[in-house]
């Protein structure tokens, strides 16, 4: 079916600011529209994000859509393989300098959607049973989500126990409500994160752990067995080249003594994923880690990797990590995107497919984690719109679709 007509526009995302929207018109009249994310803990090797000269407006990457990608696609058939080439010609800058990210983000997804229908799962994925994701749900938030209450970004559970996406989805929602009342019990006030988490001051690592812990036995769940903890450490953030400052320690870590630091969190805690714990830059502390870390204990690139092939391949060649984080808005097109993905299950990795902090009410995310059968995502907590959605999709398509749940940590 052939593109007719190609429309970008300025929406918003979860955080009030402007986002590139596409909508591709196909031949026989049907109209797909799509919403790309944007990232606040961003990192320095991503697609680039084309922003105006007030530094928020996009006003320039719509009209980049509607004066140089509209003419290019239009006529041609909505195939995102095909047109995702066309739009690396168009700009080929490695980064998407000059067209913007968001715009062929926004072209490619919309694209997409009007190649697969309404079910762009089914689209990417054809047989018999589709894969659901195992969710990796923020309940804690700091960092550049959360005005710094902790140095690390994020602490997440993983319900590495559940069968099922519904029983997965619903463990995490009590142990969110749970960690919330235990938060407030106390009297203080705590801000609600970018993307969900709760912003609740806490001392250290240790006692972030501690009090999820806690959460998820309170629930009657048991940590380790029924649910375990993720922390990404978005690490960069705090890096100053040479040392790593722990603001909540008033102490500074180089890069050696703080592979020891990491190590001696994770072999304390029920730990079973990081992300980002060292630098983007600091291919050295990843590697001594790597050599040290327990076997079962799921190491995340993400600022590492930036859903760039050439630096997967180093990690993949180094031994840096055994995982990835899959964000299509650092990679800045959908099938390239894809091949990012194939290329690190190739090499044995695990795949996360990731939401932003910057996100829409658009629930495209949980189609391609499922179509490319990524086996985990990670959208944020289950708060705001913008993150139900996606949670809402995946569980209609557990109902509706013959499907297996992941549980890529069994």
């Amino acid at each position: 079916m052939k593109i007719s007509k190609v429309l970008g526009f300025a929406a918003l995302d979860s955080r009030g600011k402007p986002t590139v929207a596409v909508q591709v018109v196909r031949e026989d009249g049907k109209i797909f529209t799509a919403h790309t994310p944007s990232g606040a803990s961003t990192g320095k090797f991503e697609a680039h994000e084309l922003r105006d000269s007030d530094g928020r407006g996009v006003e320039n990457a719509v009209n980049n859509v509607n004066t140089r990608i509209a003419p290019t696609i239009i006529g041609r058939e909505a195939d995102p393989y095909t047109i995702d080439v066309i739009l690396s010609d168009l700009d080929p800058t490695e980064n998407h300098q000059n067209l913007g990210a968001n715009a062929t983000l926004a072209t490619s997804l919309a694209v997409t959607k009007a190649a697969g229908g309404d079910n762009l799962a089914r689209y990417f994925d054809k047989s018999d049973s589709l894969l659901i994701p195992m969710p990796m749900v923020n309940i804690l938030s700091g960092g550049a989500h959360a005005a710094k209450t902790m140095d690390i970004q994020d602490v997440l559970v993983i319900p590495n126990g559940a069968t099922s996406f519904k029983e997965a989805i619903s463990w995490v929602t009590a142990i969110r409500e749970r960690a919330a009342k235990n938060g407030a019990k106390d009297g203080p006030t705590f801000l609600i994160a970018d993307e969900g988490g709760l912003a609740i001051k806490m001392p250290s690592v240790a006692a972030a752990c501690e009090f999820i812990v806690k959460s998820i036995e309170d629930v009657g769940l048991i940590p380790g067995k029924q649910v375990s903890i993720a922390i990404d450490f978005a690490s960069t953030q705090y890096f100053d080249g040479e040392n790593y400052y722990i603001q909540q320690k008033r102490k500074s870590f180089n890069s050696k003594d703080y592979v020891d630091v990491i190590s001696e969190i994770v072999n304390n805690q029920p730990i079973i994923s990081i992300e980002d714990p060292f630098a983007e830059d600091d291919w050295s502390s990843w590697n001594r880690f790597m050599e040290k870390a327990p076997a079962n204990l799921q190491v995340i690139g993400d600022d590492l990797f930036t859903t760039n092939a050439a630096r997967l391949a180093r990690g993949i060649a180094d031994k840096s990590a055994n995982a990835i984080l899959i964000k299509p808005n650092q990679n800045g097109l959908v099938t390239f995107t894809e091949s990012v993905l194939k290329m690190a299950e190739s090499e044995g990795f695990k795949t996360i497919v990731s939401a932003r902090s910057g996100e829409t009410e658009d629930s495209w995310l949980a189609d391609i984690a499922i179509g490319w059968r990524a086996g985990q995502i990670k959208v944020g907590s289950t708060h705001g719109g913008e993150r139900t959605a996606k949670w809402n999709r995946l569980l209609e398509l557990e109902a509706t679709e013959k499907t297996t749940f992941a549980r890529p940590f069994n």
